[in-house]
């Protein structure tokens, strides 16, 4: 179980904590018929059977192999064909039979102002605008209003990388990355803000993931070591190496949970229940 630090559930019960949420969150669902989103590593696969030269096809595998993902996004995104490529994604993540799950649930209780997710479907959001009272906005990278957004006391879903409802503004390679940082500069200067001034968990995301990485790239986690971000991993999952050099590399701690997937639910529930009494008592309801 994890031991959830103080000043986390003080960050989290008065709102200065932000969650950031990956696929991992979204592959929590599961459809009518049982079926759950694809992870990275199922979607890169598939994704590079697209390409219809298989000497292509063979290298896309190797860059795959040695996890090279972004490289690889980037070369299936160059060989597809467009058409082939808008479907793909448009099956992937605009799947409306995928329900969201009690980890849906929970996020949305913990009821932070800010919600980061570099998802492209919309199982969040909608959870949020139909069993929400409080007001939302979803906003994206390239919104003209996010500044004004986030000067206003609404509770707002940032994704940061786009969303399936416009395809060809979706951030998946670097090139579409670096696109946007120089078109949308502004965009990534805000989000280094609010790492500078909000704690940050990391939910459902793993470091190895392209999506994370390209945020991480940016940003590099500004902040002192003696105010961590937090990833939530499973137990077992990295190396104490690997672990210390994300805390020295990105000034990111992990809280381990585990042994199972499961196991996460159960403990955000008992960070939920100590972030509510806390809120009952000095009035940050």
């Amino acid at each position: 179980m994890i031991n959830w630090p103080r000043t986390l559930i003080q960050e989290i019960t008065t709102r200065r904590c932000i969650l950031f949420l990956g696929a991992g969150v979204s592959s929590s669902c599961k459809s009518s018929d049982g079926k759950r989103p694809k992870g990275w590593g199922e979607f890169i696969a598939e994704a590079s059977q697209l390409i219809c030269d298989e000497e292509n096809q063979d290298i896309v595998r190797h860059l795959i192999k040695e996890g090279k993902n972004l490289l690889a996004l980037q070369a299936i995104y160059s060989e597809v064909d467009k058409g082939d490529y808008h479907n793909f994604l448009d099956e992937n993540f605009n799947n409306r039979t995928f329900k969201p799950s009690k980890l849906h649930d929970l996020i949305l209780n913990l009821d932070s102002r800010f919600v980061i997710t570099t998802n492209f479907d919309k199982i969040y959001e909608t959870h949020c605008l139909s069993t929400s009272q409080e007001g939302f906005k979803v906003v994206t990278y390239n919104s003209e209003s996010l500044v004004d957004e986030i000067r206003s006391d609404t509770r707002l879903i940032i994704k940061a990388h786009g969303t399936i409802d416009n395809i060809n503004k979706m951030i998946f390679t670097r090139s579409q990355y670096h696109k946007a940082k120089r078109d949308f500069s502004r965009f990534y200067e805000v989000l280094k803000a609010l790492f500078i001034t909000h704690t940050v968990i990391f939910i459902g995301c793993s470091l190895d993931d392209p999506d994370i990485q390209l945020i991480l790239e940016d940003i590099h986690i500004i902040g002192s070591g003696n105010r961590p971000h937090y990833i939530l991993i499973r137990e077992k999952q990295q190396n104490v190496y690997r672990l210390n050099d994300w805390r020295e590399t990105y000034n990111i701690r992990a809280l381990e949970y585990g042994p199972n997937h499961d196991d996460l639910v159960t403990d955000l529930e008992n960070l939920l229940e100590q972030v509510n009494y806390k809120r009952s008592i000095q009035g940050n309801g």
